[in-house]
């Protein structure tokens, strides 16, 4: 008789955690704040990354250009620019259909993209203040 009452009990529990965590997730995704910064673009299969001052360039190979420099990157700091432009070439188009319409899989991806964002910035000294979004 306890063993069933253990068993229903924490069938129980982890019944109301699932719904609890059901419950709050989309909540928090659904409410999450963006702060845009600098301009991004996405013009004949290059990121131009544009802070106002400076204008980079991201191949789809993870080659950096300053203006018409090329920037020299081990390949730690060029694998990193190539999921960077892998990420926002699937972000940018999703982000325009969307227009301002915050929902949770736009607030996934931003949350990928700043991530990558701080290990761009770590990793390599010429972007090491880049950002394009905050998400609070």
């Amino acid at each position: 008789m306890n063993m069933i009452f253990a068993r229903n009990t924490a069938l129980k529990l982890t019944m109301l955690i699932f719904t609890f965590t059901a419950m709050v997730t989309p909540v928090w995704a659904s409410q999450c704040n963006l702060t845009w910064h600098n301009e991004v673009t996405l013009q004949d299969g290059a990121l131009t990354l544009d802070d106002g001052q400076r204008l980079f360039k991201v191949k789809q190979n993870g080659q950096l250009y300053f203006g018409v420099h090329k920037v020299q990157l081990n390949t730690d700091q060029q694998q990193a620019l190539v999921k960077y432009h892998q990420t926002l070439t699937k972000d940018l188009p999703y982000q325009l259909s969307h227009s301002q319409l915050i929902d949770d899989e736009l607030c996934q991806r931003v949350v990928k993209r700043q991530t990558q964002e701080t290990e761009i910035q770590s990793l390599i000294p010429a972007l090491k203040t880049w950002q394009s979004v905050t998400v609070y």
